[in-house]
């Protein structure tokens, strides 16, 4: 061979030699001697072995500036399927980093460090939420308390700085969380929702979706009740997501936008309470009887007097909607001073002839829910409440006939539990098909059957929890010729 040809040969492996160390894409083979490499799996699938793991997690971190930006991190690490396993070899060939870097890059999506949130409802039901940091949760789930406990009184409970009740007034007891919360510290896929925001994470916790919630531009005389009423909410949603709207009463202008979002928590916000206050107790109307007047004659024997008294509950509620409302104590601070109204003639067979009905339960209470719309409080799907609940008078106290009639229909049911429907028809100044139904009672009252007449305000049972009941009370609704009517629009005693 000629000098010439050696020196061109010579020359050809050095620009070779050079190119292959430029373009970092050589396998170097090695013999003879033990060396430490890794084997790099992709999804347990084998895609090259590499002299140093830290070499490709650096490029991979140097070469993901984009998601760094993104997610505002320091480092971006290797996807969730790739493995490296060490092995002590004295012969093979290994891979440059950047030749295994291309082999991944475009085939899974890469990670980051965060946190994943498990909340579990139950065994059936559990939401996992990833987030980039741990304060961003912990701000979120605050923003979720103080949607149904305002910032005051949140801030006073925390400092243990709640004024004591001299009169009348709450005091918080305890705020939790009902759901069982874990937080477990992992490697997120960049291509799963991750949130970066404590905002973004409170409206996906207080709405249970991130979608874009509604709103609604007020019309002239438009009200907060038939707004809410139109998408569905009823009132004390609507001023949850409108939290500077502070009551149902408040005068809206045409123009204003409010938020029609619906709530739909991803965690159970329990509240419980002390709570006092002055309830009024209305007066009740007695009818007596006079032979001696002619029929159709009335005259008012003694004038009703509404009392006051000062009653104690314990409340519990789960994102603003009463669970548990139980009496504690009472004091009367003013008795009430029943009406006597008296009728002429002996005939007692005209039903409700003061067009009045009895309060079915006894007073003081409390309406723990309306009539309209609510979430289900067992299957969370949205349901038009016919009736309302009346709470607060204790287990077990009596329940009485709202009007004269007669029962219709008496058992129990897998979710009325006990129950009675009593039919008015006929009865003066209600003409048409009415009737009234009690629900979830702790018993009936003795010789309660179907067909059997009651009077206005005559024991027919006592309240309970039975059926598909969250705490002691009574579901109380009014039917007139097949359609639900709001109770509160009846006039009572």
């Amino acid at each position: 061979m000629s000098r010439k040809s050696i020196y061109w040969g010579f020359l050809f492996s050095i620009i070779l030699s050079s190119l292959v160390f430029i373009l970092g894409s050589e396998r170097k083979t090695f013999t003879n001697y033990p060396v430490t490499v890794y084997q790099v799996y992709l999804n347990g699938e084998s895609i090259g072995i590499i002299e140093d793991e830290e070499k490709l997690y650096n490029l991979i971190n140097k070469e993901q500036k984009s998601l760094r930006n993104e997610f505002k991190v320091k480092k971006i690490y290797a996807p969730i399927g790739l493995e490296t396993t060490k092995l002590v070899t004295y012969e093979g060939t290994v891979d440059s980093v950047e030749d295994v870097y291309d082999k991944i890059k475009d085939v899974e999506p890469f990670s980051v460090k965060g946190y994943e949130i498990t909340i579990a409802h139950s065994e059936d039901k559990i939401h996992k939420i990833n987030v980039l940091k741990k304060e961003d949760f912990d701000k979120a789930i605050t923003s979720t308390i103080k949607a149904f406990v305002d910032d005051e009184t949140y801030e006073k409970y925390l400092a243990n700085a709640q004024d004591e009740i001299v009169t009348t007034g709450e005091t918080l007891i305890n705020i939790s969380i009902k759901e069982n919360i874990t937080i477990k510290e992992k490697y997120l896929s960049t291509d799963d929702k991750i949130y970066k925001d404590a905002n973004e994470l409170s409206k996906y916790l207080l709405f249970g979706t991130d979608e874009v919630q509604g709103m609604h531009t007020v019309e002239a005389g438009q009200t907060i009740k038939e707004i809410a009423n139109k998408y569905e909410l009823n009132v004390k949603e609507f001023l949850i997501v409108n939290p500077e709207i502070k009551s149902e009463t408040a005068l809206l202008y045409p123009g204003q936008k409010v938020n029609i979002g619906l709530v739909n928590p991803l965690v159970s916000v329990v509240v419980e309470t002390n709570r006092v206050v002055d309830a009024e107790v209305k007066y009740q109307t007695v009818i007596e009887y006079d032979d001696k007047i002619v029929i159709g004659r009335k005259f008012t024997k003694q004038v009703g007097q509404n009392g006051m008294s000062r009653v104690k509950y314990y409340t519990e509620t789960i994102n603003g909607t009463p669970t548990q409302v139980i009496q504690m104590d009472q004091q009367i601070l003013t008795p009430a001073v029943n009406e006597i109204v008296v009728l002429g003639g002996l005939s007692t067979q005209n039903i409700g002839n003061n067009g009045s009905w009895r309060w079915p339960t006894i007073r003081p209470y409390v309406i723990t829910s309306y009539f309209g719309w609510r979430t289900d409080p067992f299957d969370g799907t949205r349901t038009f409440h016919r009736g309302i609940d009346i709470s607060g008078t204790g287990y077990g106290s009596p329940l009485y006939a709202a009007q004269d009639g007669y029962i219709s229909e008496i058992g129990y049911k897998g979710d009325m539990g006990n129950y009675i429907y009593i039919t008015h028809t006929g009865s003066s100044g209600m003409p048409g098909d009415i009737k009234t139904i009690y629900m979830h009672m702790s018993n009936f009252a003795a010789d309660m059957r179907d067909g059997r007449k009651v009077s206005k305000g005559e024991i027919i049972g006592y309240m309970g929890s039975t059926g598909a009941s969250t705490g002691t009370h009574l579901d109380f609704r009014i039917v007139v010729n097949g359609e639900y009517i709001d109770p509160l629009g009846v006039n009572y005693d």
